[in-house]
């Protein structure tokens, strides 16, 4: 009987011991919309490094270290070469472009996200090259409370051709 009591004792105290402890923690709720604004005003922040030709802040700050960047069938693969290809693209002193958001959707957990857009620009200023233009889109990824390019690709625009006479 003594076993039983104790067995008794033992079994309601594991009981109201679950009873007491904490409920599992929900996972917070992501404003999107705030989210959303603060991919954009990376995209606006990458913009103006890339103007700027801060190039070791594109590479450490806004692309990820295994980051893909991809311009009509050339890829670049990591930091270093994304550096590399960030130091030639940006060399012509006399280049000018810009791009601009048309929409972002983030993920309901809130650490995914892609943009879309459209870019433009010109190798030579005022030059003889043509303006080219195009759309991209760019897959964030916040690491560390910090929206960052995990993915960006984006090809031109070709111009109507001419019809067949």
């Amino acid at each position: 009987m003594r076993v039983m009591k104790y067995a008794c004792a033992l079994f309601l105290t594991t009981v109201l011991a679950a009873g007491c402890a904490k409920p599992a923690a929900e996972a917070p709720v992501v404003d999107l919309a705030a989210e959303a604004q603060a991919v954009r005003d990376r995209s606006a922040a990458w913009l103006q490094m890339a103007k700027a030709k801060d190039i070791s802040g594109l590479v450490n700050d806004i692309y990820t270290a295994n980051a893909i960047s991809m311009f009509d069938g050339d890829v670049r693969k990591g930091s270093a070469v994304i550096r590399a290809s960030e130091e030639i693209r940006l060399a012509p002193p006399d280049q000018t472009f810009s791009w601009s958001t048309t929409d972002v959707q983030v993920a309901k957990s809130g650490d995914l996200a892609y943009e879309l857009g459209s870019f433009w620009f010109d190798t030579d200023g005022a030059g003889e090259q043509p303006v080219i233009s195009g759309e991209y889109v760019v897959v964030w990824t916040k690491t560390d409370g910090n929206w960052r390019v995990a993915v960006e690709s984006s090809t031109a625009v070709k111009p109507p051709e001419a019809p067949a006479q």
